[in-house]
């Protein structure tokens, strides 16, 4: 109770506090009232970069380790929350990118309130969400992809599932999912579902250690709502970190990429049947039935963004990296993991 009458948690926080605070937050002895109502209160306010860094840090130090990774590893990850219902266009990328020769290490969950979440339509292509550590090390060096399924590296926060649950609004943890990789990965191209979010959470990426550079968008559909991915529908906001350093914002539009006007709700999917055929369909290429153009030109899309972390490159040659990899896309790619079995729905 002590954090509650010595600081506001509607005010910024010290990071110390921040992270007493999370430490408060997993600890299985403290009251889930106490935590619904600090996490209802912090709810109400955008968090501060220094706040999701001690937040974040505090995770970490209590994260199952994952082992060295390749220099220039990536994840591709949103934040959620969107309410988009778009396919898993984060995952989707994070698939393609190694065939370029880019080492992705993604961090992924199941679907919180979204229709189908990234471990969710990897389980269903095959992947084995419980592939042993040394194994996924070793996936890495090979394939250049290994999947960490999040509850296996953040055991202490299932206990929260049920308290957000009950709140029924977003939380801090929603942000926190993309700062959690426990690989700690060097690059990233990370997806916010609000444009207010995209500086702190740039801020926090940049207190990262590890981290060398980062694209962090926002993107709108047509009607202007937020995505948490760049867009094919209308402008996305990029800001930039290069060794710990936030530049101001760009934005990006759809004609500067040559890109037709999509189809109202063509990235939309109602379910995990049709996630999962959405995804069959663009690795397998243009011939196939399941292949969706408007996909293909949004995974293409965070595609390049990955690509000009991975080769060093400017915000300027994202026409070229796209065009590389919406080409990709039209000839098909393998899925660089190991088949587990049958797919499964």
């Amino acid at each position: 109770m002590t954090l509650l009458t010595t600081h506001n948690p509607i005010r910024p926080l010290p990071e110390a506090t921040a992270a007493e605070l999370m430490n408060m937050f997993i600890n299985q002895d403290t009251d889930a009232l106490l935590v619904g109502a600090c996490l209802a209160l912090l709810a109400q306010r955008v968090p501060e970069a220094h706040e999701l860094a001690a937040f974040a840090g505090a995770l970490g130090e209590v994260a199952v380790p994952f082992p060295e990774v390749p220099e220039g590893a990536m994840d591709v990850v949103g934040t959620g929350g969107d309410g988009a219902s778009t396919a898993n266009l984060s995952t989707l990328t994070a698939l393609l990118l190694p065939s370029f020769g880019v080492p992705v290490v993604k961090h992924g969950n199941r679907a919180a309130t979204g229709v189908c979440g990234s471990a969710d339509l990897m389980e269903a292509l095959g992947y084995d969400l419980a592939r042993a550590v040394p194994d996924l090390a070793l996936d890495l060096k090979r394939r250049r992809f290994a999947f960490l399924f999040a509850p296996a590296y953040h055991p202490l926060l299932g206990r929260l599932r049920e308290i957000r649950r009950r709140l029924g609004i977003p939380t801090i943890f929603n942000l926190l999912g993309p700062l959690l990789n426990p690989a700690a990965p060097s690059l990233q191209v990370l997806g916010v579902a609000r444009e207010d979010l995209a500086a702190p959470m740039a801020g926090a990426l940049g207190r990262r250690r590890t981290l060398r550079r980062a694209f962090v968008v926002h993107g709108k559909d047509a009607e202007g709502k937020g995505l948490d991915e760049a867009s094919i529908e209308g402008p996305t906001t990029v800001v930039e970190v290069v060794e710990g350093r936030v530049s101001a914002p760009s934005v990006l539009v759809p004609r500067d990429l040559g890109l037709p006007q999509p189809p109202r709700h063509a990235l939309r999917i109602k379910d995990r049947s049709e996630a999962l055929a959405v995804a069959r369909g663009l690795h397998a290429g243009a011939g196939h039935p399941d292949f969706r153009p408007p996909v293909a030109d949004a995974v293409a899309l965070q595609a390049g963004l990955g690509l000009l972390l991975h080769r060093g490159q400017a915000l300027a040659d994202l026409p070229a990296a796209f065009a590389e990899t919406r080409q990709a896309l039209d000839r098909g790619f393998v899925l660089p993991f190991p088949p587990a079995g049958e797919v499964r729905l």
